[in-house]
């Protein structure tokens, strides 16, 4: 068995049972460590709810995100006008992106969109996007280079998250991000796995080195992205304020898109009546 990034001969590291009922082998690369497993035969009946009943942090994830994102995008992309995110489920942070003034779309082909209805890429003629964000995505590949491939066709710019893998793969097993009841969790990657994909697009990688990474066309400086994901010692305000003076970027206050987005979808209601 080859792995699915690099092409390299995996070995195998454990077993697992998942959705209660399949025992399954994970193989990990030498070379560039990803964590896959065997052929993922299973994923129809994994996927009986895209959203899974286990994805209680839903909610909690799209506050983080909330914060999180809008520092990347005001402190790297200042001038970026539209974006997508992909695979973005229910809509959720898109509507939470455009009520903060981010003209966000949502891409999923799996899930249906119950947030941010009317505000989704086969509602508009737009081919390129800014910044594509992609949310616990990569976990869930099956083969993730031609996915990825598909995402940098929509945008230069990826900002994504997933759990990286630990160095000590003892206690692969016992990882909560396995998910083995669910079964949906199949790639896992580590910085290295990361830089690899980076390298092979021909993009430049950064990483919090835990949760939140970005592959992009353009160097950023290693200041400011220490900045952005100090999100441990400083307060919210202060990486703002070190951000903007880092950057010398302008702020640029953000008009809420709630109040045209109400009026948008009120006409295509009283148009369609």
């Amino acid at each position: 068995m080859n792995c699915k990034i690099c092409n390299s001969v995996v070995h195998k590291i454990a077993e697992q049972l998942i959705l209660q009922k399949h025992n399954i082998s994970y193989y990990q690369c030498p070379n560039c460590l990803l964590i896959q497993t065997e052929e993922p035969y299973w994923l129809q009946e994994a996927y009986g709810n895209v959203i899974t009943k286990l994805d209680i942090g839903i909610i909690s994830r799209n506050l983080f995100l909330k914060e999180q994102i809008p520092l990347i995008i005001d402190a790297f992309f200042p001038e970026s006008k539209i974006m997508v995110d992909y695979g973005g489920g229910y809509g959720l942070f898109v509507r939470m992106m455009r009520d903060m003034g981010y003209n966000f779309y949502r891409q999923d082909i799996y899930c249906e969109n119950l947030f941010a209805k009317y505000f989704d890429v086969s509602d508009i003629d737009i081919l390129k996007f800014d910044i594509l964000t992609a949310f616990e995505v990569f976990e869930h590949l099956a083969l993730p280079l031609p996915e990825i491939e598909k995402m940098f066709a929509l945008s230069d710019n990826i900002i994504f998250t997933t759990e990286i893998a630990h160095e000590d793969i003892s206690d692969f097993k016992a990882w909560w991000y396995v998910s083995p009841m669910t079964g949906q969790h199949i790639s896992f990657y580590n910085i290295k796995t990361l830089q690899f994909i980076a390298d092979k697009f021909g993009k430049h990688f950064y990483s919090n080195g835990h949760n939140i990474h970005l592959f992009v066309n353009k160097n950023l400086n290693n200041v400011i992205v220490k900045k952005v994901f100090n999100n441990q010692m400083e307060s919210k305000l202060e990486r703002i304020k070190q951000i903007i003076f880092l950057t010398q970027n302008k702020v640029v206050s953000k008009q809420s898109l709630l109040q045209e987005d109400y009026k948008f979808i009120e006409k295509i209601i009283l148009n369609n009546a």
